[in-house]
């Protein structure tokens, strides 16, 4: 009998500082379990969580700041973004979480290491240098458009960003150009497979804020309501129930056809029943619906991270933006006509990167 070839093990460093991080780094797992699955293990560690309890107080802080007081989070992020400020911060972290990371890199010995989170990388490498042992160091940045200074880290191996934009500041905040590929923002490989469409005869329109349910949703239901708008309307509540309960109870005085769903494994499905989408700037839900080819209308975003991905949708043409409800209602007038929808599909051809997830996959084979 032939000898057992040894597994490769790829290790994940994330923070769960809202979903965006751990649903990364879960697209490039089941990229990676696609192509080589029979040839690897695949772990993904949750930092903070696991190496300092002290620390993980002030990650698990970071959604209920978003939603209650999303100005002073901007506020945080600016002033933040300086390296002086992030060694200061970087050297009162550090012997709170160093040796615990330290003795996990050790005991799980990983082949390469993946990182989708800005708060970890500085603090990985010193974990590095303190075990002494040669493990491959790869940063994927998850803000595809603008990014932070945290997420620059020279010493790692490779630094995969998602845009020319995002090469462009990573470069002028001090990152190597050998080491940045351009790649694209992770997204779950079921993004891809586009199910088999029912005919339809209703234009659908499809409304959603993230896993919070952010961005006036209750109020554009209505509005579209008011509207008589001849289309139909589906809402994904996300974990916000009291959203939820609230647009079944509007649903069922609505003319309109309307279907709200609370948290759901469906989205692909019903993305791929949909024309145009509703949303906020989170940089998951833009580059799954530019994969999807929906159109975008952006009524919410965090100032910060999201105020770029704002940008990028409006300077690609591949979507518009606004926060008033009824403002929303004449952009879904204007997408409803079939020269401008098929515009905008045309734009979204060219900026989206479907299978950005395999392709860092592969580029994760390298340094194995």
């Amino acid at each position: 009998m032939g000898k057992k070839i040894a597994k490769k093990k790829i290790l994940y460093l994330y923070s769960d500082t809202g979903g965006g991080h751990r649903a990364s780094a879960n697209a490039i797992i089941q990229a990676a379990e696609q192509l080589r699955g029979d040839q690897i293990e695949q772990e993904k560690i949750d930092v903070f969580c696991e190496c300092s309890k002290f620390l993980n107080v002030f990650a698990r802080l970071y959604g209920p700041v978003i939603n209650y007081s999303p100005k002073m989070w901007g506020m945080l992020y600016y002033w933040l973004d300086d390296k002086r400020k992030l060694d200061q911060l970087e050297k009162i972290a550090g012997p709170l979480i160093l040796p615990e990371l330290t003795k996990m890199i050790k005991q799980k010995k990983p082949d390469v290491i993946v990182s989708v989170h800005p708060m970890v990388n500085h603090l990985t490498l010193k974990a590095l240098a303190a075990t002494k042992l040669d493990i491959p160091f790869l940063v994927v940045i998850t803000d595809p458009v603008t990014l932070h200074r945290a997420w620059i880290a020279p010493q790692v191996d490779e630094c995969i960003v998602a845009t020319d934009e995002a090469r462009k500041i990573a470069l002028d905040y001090g990152m190597p150009a050998d080491k940045i590929k351009v790649i694209g923002l992770p997204i779950h490989p079921k993004f891809l497979k586009k199910p088999a469409l029912k005919k339809k005869k209703l234009f659908t329109i499809l409304l959603m804020g993230g896993g919070e349910g952010m961005g006036k949703m209750g109020e554009i239901a209505v509005e579209l309501e008011r509207a008589k708008i001849k289309a139909r309307l589906i809402v994904i509540a996300g974990r916000n129930k009291k959203l939820e309960k609230k647009l079944k109870l509007a649903a069922e005085e609505f003319t309109m056809p309307t279907e709200v769903y609370g948290f759901t494994d469906k989205v692909p499905e019903i993305m791929a029943e949909s024309d145009i989408i509703i949303t906020k700037a989170g940089p998951g839900t833009i580059a799954e619906s530019l994969a999807m080819n929906l159109p975008l209308i952006i009524t919410d975003w965090l100032p910060g991270q999201e105020e770029g991905n704002v940008e990028f949708v409006v300077r690609e043409n591949v979507g518009r933006v606004s926060k008033d409800p009824l403002q929303v209602v004449e952009i879904v007038k204007e997408f409803m006509d079939k020269g401008t929808l098929a515009e905008l599909k045309k734009n979204i051809r060219r900026v989206s990167r479907p299978k950005a997830a395999l392709g860092i996959a592969r580029e994760i084979f390298r340094f194995l």
